[in-house]
């Protein structure tokens, strides 16, 4: 009868449990145009684009709120060969706090990367600002990819503390052999 009791209440705690995704949306931008939010699983990609950068240097933004707290990864990319980034900071948009600051991650004179790994956010709006120097066309174009490893949500954690309880349980109920001796 026990047994019974542990299989249901285990039933009952998977479907209690659900998968956690991320939503990404954005609320506002100064660049021409911006593609997407797609996403994909836990990855979700916005394309920019931007013809009329000022020269020498452009200041550009992307505010987005997200509706899941988590661990996230962003990373920045152009493929403009006259556009280089001097900065990319995520901040809160509610007062402007510092978050994270995108590091570069390679420029090998096509294609500049930038990213920043493991920034606990959580579910809020966040603001994208993106500073660089402008050499001559003053065209930007490229993508934010923004990747959500969720935190478990309480019905997880309630089904693996109850997964933990059952072999804990079972393991306490066996009968535990004699010990024998060896001569």
């Amino acid at each position: 009868m026990r047994k019974l009791y542990l299989c249901l209440l285990g039933a009952a705690a998977f479907t209690v449990a659900t998968a956690a995704n991320a939503t990404v949306t954005i609320d506002d931008t100064s660049f021409e145009a911006t593609d997407g939010p797609d996403t994909t699983g836990s990855t979700t990609t916005v394309g920019y684009t931007d013809t009329a950068l000022d020269n020498p240097s452009f200041s550009e933004f992307l505010t987005f709120t997200n509706d899941l707290a988590g661990v996230y990864s962003l990373t920045l990319s152009t493929s403009s060969l006259s556009v280089d980034f001097t900065s990319a900071i995520l901040s809160l948009a509610s007062d402007g706090s510092t978050v994270a600051t995108l590091m570069p991650g390679f420029d090998n004179g096509t294609t500049e990367f930038w990213q920043v790994s493991d920034v606990n956010l959580g579910s809020g709006q966040y603001t994208l600002t993106i500073t660089g120097d402008n050499n001559d066309t003053g065209a930007l174009e490229g993508s934010i990819t923004i990747n959500a490893n969720a935190v478990p949500e309480p019905a997880t954690w309630a089904m693996m503390l109850l997964g933990f309880g059952a072999v804990g349980f079972s393991m306490r109920r066996r009968r535990r052999p004699a010990l024998v001796q060896i001569a």
